[in-house]
């Protein structure tokens, strides 16, 4: 993992874990926890179940460790900078399955003095069938090319809620591509412990 993702989990363990904030690393950093063609991004995404607090509850405390908001939106994004820290996306869980991603979010431990929580692979297919961009296609591709030991009746359950996106559909696409180009490895098992960049 790239240092600037290493100061900005630094900060949230710290201030979030210290608000009593339950939180998940996600995006392309989650992705990454689970393939192994490993994407470089610049920022660190993450989502947080705020259980009746306010956004500004996050933003003062991640003030507090030298952070800089940049952007937010309304209740549900804050988007902040730091010198050593680069750029961190805070996503509020808007619906009960997010916050039950969040819930069940499987638990890193970095070092001695760092742990935190990546969201579960099932939820980053899901989260990012949900998105349906090309990177994020592209993401869930290279997740199916490991053959992960998906939760099948978790994921099952969740196409279902979002039939009306058409979930299934999406995800049969990204395996019929990673078959399509030979790309599929031996099955492996859920990771615990991030890679390295």
């Amino acid at each position: 993992m790239c240092d600037p993702h290493i100061v900005a989990l630094g900060s949230l363990a710290d201030a979030l874990d210290h608000e009593g904030i339950d939180w998940a690393v996600a995006g392309a950093v989650a992705a990454n926890v689970h393939r192994e063609a490993i994407r470089t991004t610049n920022d660190l995404d993450v989502m947080v179940a705020l259980a009746g607090k306010g956004l500004s509850v996050v933003q003062d405390a991640l003030h507090q460790r030298g952070w800089t908001t940049l952007a937010v939106a309304e209740d549900f994004l804050l988007r902040l900078g730091h010198p050593e820290g680069g750029r961190l996306d805070v996503m509020v869980s808007g619906t009960d399955y997010e916050t039950g991603a969040i819930a069940r979010a499987d638990r890193i431990d970095h070092d001695e003095r760092l742990s935190f929580k990546t969201l579960a692979v099932e939820d980053v297919v899901i989260l990012k069938l949900i998105a349906d961009r090309s990177q994020d296609a592209a993401d869930v591709e290279s997740i199916l090319a490991t053959k992960p030991d998906f939760d099948r009746e978790y994921m099952t359950r969740w196409f279902e809620v979002f039939n009306h996106l058409d979930l299934g559909g999406r995800y049969e696409r990204c395996l019929a591509n990673v078959e399509d180009r030979g790309l599929l490895k031996p099955p492996r098992p859920r990771k615990t412990d991030l890679p390295d960049h």
